[in-house]
């Protein structure tokens, strides 16, 4: 059976990100700067998520999670992907290329229509800033 959302909110939240709320997704939105050690005074080191960048064109969200966290499997039918790593260790999986791990500054792109999954691996905390359409579809198996 496959499922789709784009409710931003409800995909992180069903991808285990405990703490994320429209209220709190929005607080730092189209901020002109900020740094992730101020976002941490307010939500700490457990797993949360933060809108930073929204327009017509694009949206950016910073997640951070514990290890043994990420995502679903799944894909977006009309825009591609791209995960910069902050912190952290996490192993992804993109349909064609195989798992890979990747650290802080690497860089991942995906292309629309093909599924790929990441999850955080490790010791510690991992944050990793994703880019891709406002509101995106994701498309679940």
């Amino acid at each position: 059976m496959v499922s789709k959302d784009s409710d931003v909110v409800n995909v992180l939240k069903d991808d285990g990100v405990e703490s994320v709320s429209w209220e709190q997704m929005r607080r730092y939105e189209n901020t002109t700067s900020i740094n992730l050690e101020e976002i941490r005074e307010e939500l700490g080191m457990g797993s949360w998520a933060v809108r930073i960048a929204f327009n017509d064109r694009f949206g950016g969200v910073i997640i951070q999670q514990q290890p043994g966290e990420g995502n679903r499997k799944h894909y977006h039918p009309d825009a591609d992907e791209n995960w910069v790593v902050m912190e952290g260790e996490w192993e992804w999986w993109i349909d064609g290329q195989g798992t890979k791990q990747v650290k802080e500054n690497d860089i991942i792109v995906v292309p629309k229509k093909t599924w790929h999954q990441i999850k955080c691996i490790g010791d510690s905390v991992g944050v990793r800033y994703a880019i891709t359409k406002p509101d995106v579809t994701h498309i679940y198996e």
